[in-house]
């Protein structure tokens, strides 16, 4: 953690100059290991070497190259676990070794079943697999070793205590399952865990439950199994579980909530309520029946992922109703992918801050990047000191943003009026592109 908070004392030119030599560093040593990227660069005319570190040909479409499975060989990986594993040994820049025949089984009853093989296999690398929220039905897989894991963390919890102030001995109170490969989820439990939060700090995930990849794709109701598995999938399933997730599991997720937040008002500890938009709004509108609730000073609600699923409500109308609900608390957003190593934190301004140790850009309609200090396009990013060894950090995403003062230009006059010296995200964040491919989605 201590290297990525140096970066906050870099001014600009200082951290995009290492930036830059660290994205040609990455790029070396990916390029030697990463079968996958190699292709795809070389295609592009790059080699080993870089003459501009920031070249908008190193960067490859995050939704897609984590679901490039599904070109391969379908939207179930786990009828072809030979194929997939094929698959991710190609994506990665370490060897994951062939496991020993009959490991793997010829097929697999869910996704689920099988990420959890393939993790038991190369257990002894510390492989942890997360995927996208996949409400569209098509969950994006990202591989992460230990060290990718640690600086996933060490990026989350570096900003968020720079951006909101976050110390220890504030409660945490998680609006998610504490068993999920949904990203935000997974690193939200593997930091609080890695960092000891729960010795000072009452960590809480107030979905009693977990939530499998083959779960929310069965609720999203958008892609299901061939044959007699999809019928049963479409018919009794899905109906099924929207029945128990109506009755049974949000009048329970609301009442655990409730009781974790009354409990922190009565001990007069302040604490980060977390949690999806439309599940934030629920609470929201159970506790407005009894009027406004008063956190303790220092609390702070923070709602992440969007919203994925079909829902009545505007993030403008949840973000008041939350105002309404919590009166004189802060309420912010937090933007950030599965497919990402970091996080940006709405600050108060109203602006998302980009960690300093990212460089981030926008292209065109042509996938040029666009120069200046203010731009407007999609979202790109090189991630050389956080993104960590296994995947090339280099990515494009679905994102049509407004950047400011990120690459190398800079304006002290479009300074965020929080202070902050970062570059940053103003105004809205539209997704141009795959709708639902990317991100963490608040439907767990």
């Amino acid at each position: 953690m201590q290297e990525l908070e140096s970066f906050y004392s870099f001014n600009h030119p200082e951290r995009q100059n290492l930036l830059q030599m660290a994205i040609c560093q990455e790029h070396a040593y990916h390029f030697e290991r990463n079968p996958a990227y190699r292709r795809t660069v070389s295609g592009r005319g790059i080699n080993a070497s870089l003459r501009e570190a920031c070249d908008a040909r190193l960067l490859r479409p995050a939704a897609l190259t984590f679901k490039e499975y599904i070109e391969r060989f379908g939207p179930f990986p786990q009828d072809h676990p030979t194929e997939f594993l094929h698959w991710l040994q190609d994506q990665v820049s370490i060897p994951l070794p062939e496991p020993p025949t009959g490991i793997l089984q010829r097929r697999y009853p869910n996704l689920e079943a099988l990420l959890q093989a393939i993790e038991r296999v190369y257990a002894q690398l510390g492989i942890e697999i997360v995927t996208s929220s996949g409400t569209s039905g098509l969950a994006s897989v990202v591989l992460r070793d230990r060290k990718t894991v640690e600086l996933a963390v060490s990026s989350f919890f570096t900003a968020i205590q720079r951006s909101w102030k976050i110390e220890r001995g504030l409660a945490l109170i998680f609006m998610m399952p504490r068993e999920t490969r949904v990203a935000m989820a997974r690193v939200a439990r593997l930091g609080t865990r890695t960092l000891g939060w729960g010795e000072e700090s009452p960590v809480y995930y107030t979905i009693p439950f977990g939530t499998t990849p083959d779960q929310i794709r069965i609720r999203s109701g958008r892609l299901y199994r061939p044959g007699m598995e999809g019928w049963l999938e479409a018919h009794v399933f899905n109906p099924g579980m929207e029945r128990l997730y109506g009755r049974l599991a949000i009048p329970r997720i609301l009442k655990l909530t409730q009781r974790r937040l009354l409990e922190c008002i009565q001990a007069e500890r302040p604490l980060l309520l977390l949690g999806g938009m439309s599940q934030l709004h629920l609470l929201a509108r159970e506790l407005l029946k009894k009027g406004p609730l008063r956190l303790p000073n220092g609390s702070r609600v923070a709602t992440g992922g969007g919203i994925k699923e079909l829902y009545p409500y505007t993030p403008s109308e949840i973000r008041l109703d939350l105002q309404k609900t919590f009166p004189g608390t802060p309420v912010k957003d937090v933007y950030g992918m599965a497919e990402a190593n970091w996080a940006a934190f709405e600050c108060p301004a109203g602006n998302y801050h980009l960690p300093p140790w990212l460089y981030a850009v926008v292209t065109d309609d042509n996938d040029r990047i666009v120069s200046g200090p203010d731009t407007t396009g999609t979202l790109a990013f090189y991630d050389p000191i956080g993104g960590g060894c296994l995947v090339p950090p280099f990515f494009q995403t679905a994102d049509q943003v407004r950047l400011v003062n990120g690459s190398t230009a800079y304006d002290p006059n479009l300074a965020c009026p929080c202070g902050e010296q970062l570059p940053y995200i103003t105004g809205r964040i539209q997704r141009i592109d795959l709708v639902e491919e990317a991100g963490c989605a608040g439907q767990v």
